[in-house]
């Protein structure tokens, strides 16, 4: 079968890789793609003469040899330049090309064959919350390891590390599709606006999964302590020191690099479920801006087309009714109707008028004073003073039914409590829906506690209990409420 000639053709996107300056070339097209990796998709020429400059190797490593390379990988197309004009103070700035640099999919590519050639490998697919499970059965399982065989330790470690590998590299290829130049013509077009709602559903259920399963995962990393993690990655040492390797792979540090990259993996996972600034929630941040985009450019495409439409018919009546215009005295009428009087006069006042008639003229109302300010920089308006109004008595009235509100809400609450037990399938009284929205918080407390407990706002603690995946109804004052089938059961007494 003959080829394509299309396909024989060279790819400039791999030059970079044996050219004549393919060290620096290299180091900037990695430092790219790790910078890709934390969403950080468009870098300047000072951000990554900054990160290069971390390395030894480039201390020496000069802005004016960047700009050369940087403008040769843009030759090449790994690199696609967009002009940045906040940057640019003066016309000689906006001339020196302050750019933004963006790899392009081609370049993304080829420096994930360099990694797969380094040991690694990725995969594109889209958002799942499936790996979110898996790593909290693989958490669980990581307390029992004591009792499993180092072979098991070592497939239970890989799975762990494809599982998070996956999980990483699914967001990123995905949200930075919506980034591109593509992206922002896709979501211009009309087609867009039938894609959209689907869109918005697929990244709000990708969301709400990443919330409660990151919190759960967070949960459990922070649950083991420093002598746990130690146990637990020194197994995994000894099941990977179990396999057998070639004599070329054993370096004379291959055993230290090979614990330093476990800590590291293990490192990883603590920076992208825990903390402030966990990757988990930059990733819940920008699938929020994502959907912003979304329903903008949808309203922005919907208000086009009505507008489209709706002037288009106005149009073409406005010109049927010039056409059929008599003379070119009703023309002149007909466009101080349609777009108002071309020359006027406007009068100013800052008084109130005694009438609100429009057909009143300006002559037959009485006089109005208007104050006059000297225009000097000196002059400075008089100012009354006065002090403040004592509020004390409203303050403390409306602290007063506050108060109040909240000991009536709690002894609704408290009255649906028996025996220390709040068996929700056992209400026969309707719940109004104040105190169902109590009752639905405890439930969710509980629910994303690692122990399933909670507190009460007035103090008490509380634990749940499931009855198996069944389903009861919640009698309220507006309807009937379908929830998992649970009882909450509070610790101490004083319970009616």
């Amino acid at each position: 079968m003959a080829l394509q000639a299309d396909l024989l053709e060279s790819i400039p996107q791999t030059r970079y890789l044996s050219a004549e300056s393919y060290i620096s070339y290299r180091a900037i097209m990695r430092t790219f793609y790790l910078e890709y990796q934390k969403m950080h998709y468009q870098l300047d020429k000072d951000t990554i003469l900054t990160l290069l400059h971390k390395d030894p190797l480039f201390v020496e490593y000069t802005a004016e040899q960047l700009i050369s390379d940087l403008d040769q990988l843009a030759k090449w197309k790994n690199l696609t330049p967009i002009q940045d004009p906040h940057k640019a103070y003066t016309i000689t700035d906006f001339k020196n090309r302050q750019f933004q640099y963006m790899m392009t999919e081609a370049a993304l590519e080829v420096e994930r064959m360099t990694i797969t050639l380094e040991n690694l490998y990725t995969r594109t697919t889209g958002l799942s919350s499936s790996a979110f499970r898996r790593l909290q059965t693989a958490l669980h399982t990581a307390e029992h390891l004591e009792g499993m065989s180092l072979k098991e330790i070592g497939e239970w470690w890989q799975e762990l590390q494809e599982d998070f590998r996956r999980l990483r590299q699914n967001h990123q290829d995905y949200l930075r599709e919506f980034y591109g130049p593509n992206a922002e013509k896709q979501m211009k077009s009309a087609e867009f606006i039938a894609y959209k709602q689907h869109l918005i559903h697929y990244l709000e259920d990708f969301i709400q999964d990443l919330q409660s399963s990151a919190a759960q995962i967070g949960a459990l990393l922070e649950s083991f302590t420093g002598d746990q993690v130690n146990r637990i990655l020194t197994l995994v040492h000894q099941s990977a020191l179990e396999i057998p390797r070639p004599h070329s792979e054993q370096t004379p540090l291959w055993q230290e690099e090979l614990w330093q990259k476990e800590q590291g993996v293990w490192q990883s996972l603590m920076g992208w479920f825990t903390g402030k600034d966990s990757t988990a929630r930059q990733v819940m941040d920008v699938t929020n801006e994502v959907i912003r985009r979304v329903v903008q450019n949808a309203a922005i495409l919907v208000q086009m087309q009505n507008m489209g439409v709706s002037n288009k018919a106005e149009l073409h009546h406005l010109m049927t009714l010039f056409a059929s215009a008599a003379s070119i005295e009703d023309a002149h009428r007909l466009s101080a109707l349609v777009f108002g009087v071309q020359q006027c006069r406007h009068f100013t006042v800052n008084a109130e008028r005694e009438t609100e008639r429009i057909d009143l003229s300006t002559y037959e109302e009485p006089p109005m004073d208007y104050a006059l300010q000297p225009r000097v920089r000196t002059y400075k308006p008089r100012m009354d003073r006065s002090g403040f109004a004592d509020k004390s008595a409203e303050k403390a009235a409306q602290r007063q039914k506050i108060l109040e509100e909240e000991r009536r809400l709690q002894e609704k609450v408290m009255g649906y409590i028996r025996d220390g037990r709040l068996d929700f399938s056992a209400l026969s009284d309707p719940v109004p829906p104040e105190v169902r929205t109590v009752f639905l918080s405890w439930v969710a407390m509980a629910n994303l506690a690692p122990d399933g407990c909670g507190h009460t706002q007035y103090g008490q603690r509380f634990s749940l209990q499931k009855r198996g995946k069944g389903t009861c109804d919640l009698i309220c004052t507006d309807g009937t409420l379908t929830m998992p089938d649970c009882t909450l059961v509070f610790e101490g007494n004083g319970y009616v």
